[in-house]
């Protein structure tokens, strides 16, 4: 075993060492149940994660020398899970978007047998999707509780913070507003949109399903290429080792990141824009 693979192995070590440490002496929380997905591209930083990240870095630096490599090793393992792993953002949205299709439609179904809006609302949200379910559940809690239906149905807007549900909730807050009388057909309306909504969704992640498969293809040609310069073609790296030749590589680095961030946007679809706002609920009481 040469001098550097010891080296590369150690530092792997080291940095698996550092993660089984912290991860042991932290006091882990119990588990609680996500109702909404997260929005907002918030990154939820994982121990695991973390030193796994470390190790690679470790391990390059070692295993090279060069401190570029370190950095864009420790930066490809936190990256790429993301970027080349399923989309469970769209797959979250498109469950989100099919299980309000599906409450729209029960509403309606039993706002047709003669049920009043806040009796159609506590039935439907006891057999609600389980993607929705809890914050229906926090509706019907807040009905029975005696807050007025347009304030919940507001509250109910903002948790889930969708601009699907806000098509539902629209039509609910005009029927307690307004006393409007049916308003079975515009939900069922509602949920036959947004059933085509989920359908139009579904061709789009077949989209970007057949461009993350192509992402994948260049990352795992370019890490197989260099990972075999660096075990048989060590001359072909070697200019690599000088203070300009790391510059260079880190504007590669920087250049074949930007790349897999712009093939990755490709793929992406803007959100619809939502009726119910903040500032539009706060001038309509």
């Amino acid at each position: 075993m040469s001098v550097a693979a010891l080296f590369a192995l150690l530092g792997a070590g080291v940095g698996i060492g550092v993660w089984l440490a912290a991860t042991g002496l932290r006091r882990r929380p119990p588990p609680v149940r996500d109702a909404a997905p997260r929005r907002g591209g918030a990154v939820v930083v994982s121990g695991t994660r973390v030193g796994i990240a470390l190790a690679a870095a470790a391990a390059a630096g070692a295993g090279t020398g060069w401190p570029v490599a370190a950095v864009l090793a420790g930066a490809g393992v936190w990256l790429l899970p993301g970027v080349l792993g399923p989309d469970l953002g769209h797959r979250r949205t498109l469950e989100r978007v099919e299980a309000v299709a599906a409450w729209a439609e029960d509403l309606a179904g039993t706002l047709q047998g003669a049920a009043g809006v806040e009796q159609a609302i506590l039935e439907t949200a006891v057999c609600a999707p389980a993607q929705i379910r809890g914050e229906l559940d926090t509706l019907g809690a807040a009905i029975r509780a005696g807050v007025r239906l347009p304030a919940a149905l507001r509250a109910l807007a903002d948790d889930l913070a969708d601009p699907t549900a806000d098509l539902v909730i629209n039509v609910l807050l005009q029927a307690a507003r307004h006393e409007a009388r049916d308003i079975a057909t515009g939900l069922a309306g509602v949920g036959r949109s947004a059933r085509r909504q989920a359908s139009m969704r579904m061709r789009v992640a077949a989209g970007r399903a057949r461009t993350r498969t192509s992402v994948r293809i260049v990352v795992a040609v370019v890490l197989g290429i260099a990972a075999a310069s660096a075990v048989f073609a060590h001359d072909l790296l070697r200019p690599y080792g000088t203070p300009l030749g790391q510059a260079v590589l880190a504007v590669l680095g920087a250049a074949f990141a930007g790349s897999l961030v712009w093939l990755v946007r490709t793929g992406r679809v803007a959100e619809l824009p939502r009726i119910l706002t903040n500032t539009d609920m706060e001038v309509g009481r």
